[in-house]
């Protein structure tokens, strides 16, 4: 990749357009931001399938690679991107620039975690301030019977819907389960075990699942002969099962993971449980609290 990929990456032309024109290469440490977009793009489009996500975020991305250029990306510090940051004050408006922040969050964990091509993420104290995000739009309890009901035929589509609502895990957590992962030596009380490899095993943990888990676990690993990974399929693949269900259910909200995921820590804390706890279950990063409690605190305000 020799060239700096700006003109691919402008607002105006990429929207909706994938870089199938380019090479996308490996990242290397020594290519500026602009280089990395097609790749980066390329890895939002596994991760946010049929979303506006991946363009938003390398639009984003490219506007940063823009003011950090012709600096390497492991040339840049965190000053660079405070520096970035504070210029946006004086023509975006807070939302904008929160959103901005985000999507450079994502960037460099991408960079460090998956890329791996950097060793110290220089964005990892870097937050956006001061900004109340949507409420999310949820499903009430009936809407959430619904789904399950009219779900119930196919145990692959009811299990995963299940255990969104049940663990609060992520798409990601739910792709690297295994069989092996699953505790029913007491069928009344089965557990799910959560791993994560390199610096995200202070995410590993237990979860604890309804019994009605283990009928479904068995009829959906003999139906469809699974012995290894759970669902082996793609995140794309998911997001398209869930996609399904809803419009078997009937309902006109997007069904998704995180809608799926808030659910499951709203139903908590109305039974009563702690709110650290429920961050705590669905493995949320502890400079995330103070965000999850505001936002939380906004659903459950209305009733499930």
């Amino acid at each position: 990749m020799a060239t700096e990929q700006g003109a691919l990456f402008n607002p105006h032309t990429y929207r909706g357009q994938k870089p199938l024109g380019y090479d996308v290469q490996a990242v290397r440490r020594d290519q500026t931001v602009l280089q990395t977009l097609p790749a980066y793009h390329l890895y939002l489009s596994d991760i946010y399938p049929d979303t506006d996500t991946p363009d938003n975020y390398t639009v984003d991305i490219k506007h940063l690679g823009d003011y950090t250029s012709p600096r390497a990306v492991s040339e840049l510090q965190t000053t660079h991107l405070q520096q970035w940051l504070e210029s946006l004050k004086t023509t975006m408006a807070k939302a904008t620039i929160s959103r901005k922040a985000s999507a450079m969050a994502n960037y460099f964990d991408w960079l460090t975690t998956i890329a791996k091509v950097l060793e110290v993420n220089p964005a990892e104290h870097i937050r956006g301030r001061g900004v109340t995000s949507p409420t999310p739009d949820l499903l009430y309890e009936k809407e959430c019977d619904e789904l399950l009901r009219a779900n119930s035929s196919d145990p692959r589509t009811y299990l995963l819907i299940l255990l969104f609502l049940e663990t609060g895990m992520k798409r990601a957590e739910l792709l690297a389960l295994t069989v092996a992962d699953f505790d029913f030596s007491d069928r009344y009380q089965p557990v799910v075990q959560l791993r994560h490899t390199g610096r995200h095993v202070v995410k590993d943990r237990r979860i604890k699942l309804p019994a009605l888990v283990v009928p479904v676990f068995d009829d959906y690993v003999q139906r469809y002969h699974i012995t290894g990974r759970l669902f082996p399929c793609t995140s794309r693949s998911i997001a398209t099962l869930l996609n399904d269900a809803g419009m078997r259910g009937k309902t006109r909200k997007p069904v998704t993971p995180s809608m799926l995921r808030d659910i499951c820590v709203v139903r908590g804390i109305k039974t009563g449980e702690d709110p650290e706890t429920m961050f705590v279950k669905i493995g949320l990063s502890k400079d995330s609290y103070d965000d999850a409690r505001k936002k939380y605190k906004r659903l459950t305000s209305e009733a499930l």
